[in-house]
């Protein structure tokens, strides 16, 4: 195991040496012509966000099965600081319950636990790659009956925005340096009906677990659906499916607001 995984990481460094190379040869002979497009994609990329814009956003949301349960409540502020860039922090607590006598996910062999609570806070930056396309890396720290150090990627984008039925992709993934299991969660959305106070989304979604003490990759997925009411900058989505923890059901809610400065 130890080999297979020096030899990926191997491969994983010589490609990522040679896209380094590749990119870096090509602005080395083409450096105005980079300049240019870089100049012309994000204009004022340098330049400080006027007015400045500094959002909140609350939220709160639960998943539920026979294997296991979760609550989780929290916040988030984010501060622009360019046009493409901002800062944000996170804090979310958890409740998790675990039936049937499993041992804890957060510490395999602690020994088995009805009910774990913890929190977490992460801060990062918010990249807008462009028009209705946002990345999200941060960093943070598990507090409670949970310790780990984390890091997570949150990817979103929206496609043909000017359509009838705006696309929407979503990918987040997080790795927990204590368990050693990174969690993949996916998510395909579409508009289904728009109006000047709502939106109806629909679409399908899952999740994906691997590494760590799991001894194979688990996951889940099924249809999930999604409302959100604009005076209130208000949303709601929920998703039901199949997968290894068998039959489940989750359902989550947000309230942004939003302050220019």
């Amino acid at each position: 195991m130890k080999n297979l995984i020096s030899r990926r990481a191997n491969t994983v460094a010589l490609i990522s040496s040679f896209i380094i190379a590749f990119i870096t040869g090509a602005f080395a002979f083409a450096p105005n012509a980079y300049a240019g497009w870089f100049e012309e994609t994000y204009p004022r990329f340098f330049s400080l966000q006027t007015p400045g814009l500094f959002q909140a956003t609350a939220f709160g949301g639960g998943f539920g099965s026979d294997k296991y349960g979760v609550a989780q409540e929290g916040g988030q502020v984010e501060q622009s600081i360019t046009p493409y860039i901002g800062a944000f922090g996170r804090a979310t607590g958890y409740q998790l319950w675990i039936g049937n006598g499993f041992n804890s996910p957060l510490a395999p062999g602690s020994g088995n636990h009805p009910r774990l609570n913890f929190g977490r806070l992460q801060g990062g930056v918010d990249f807008t790659l462009m028009s209705g396309t946002h990345l999200y890396v941060s960093g943070g720290k598990d507090v409670g009956d949970s310790h780990a150090n984390v890091v997570e990627g949150d990817f979103s984008s929206w496609l043909m925005l000017h359509s009838r039925h705006p696309l929407n992709g979503s990918f987040s993934s997080i790795h927990d340096f204590e368990n050693g299991v990174t969690s993949t969660e996916i998510d395909l959305q579409t508009i289904l009906l728009s109006t000047e106070k709502y939106m109806l989304m629909g679409g399908a979604g899952g999740a994906l677990y691997n590494g760590g003490f799991l001894t194979e990759s688990q996951g889940q997925g099924g249809p999930d659906v999604g409302f959100y009411y604009r005076p209130w900058q208000m949303g709601v989505s929920a998703q039901a499916g199949y997968g290894s923890a068998h039959e489940y059901g989750q359902v989550s809610m947000y309230k942004q607001l939003g302050w220019l400065e």
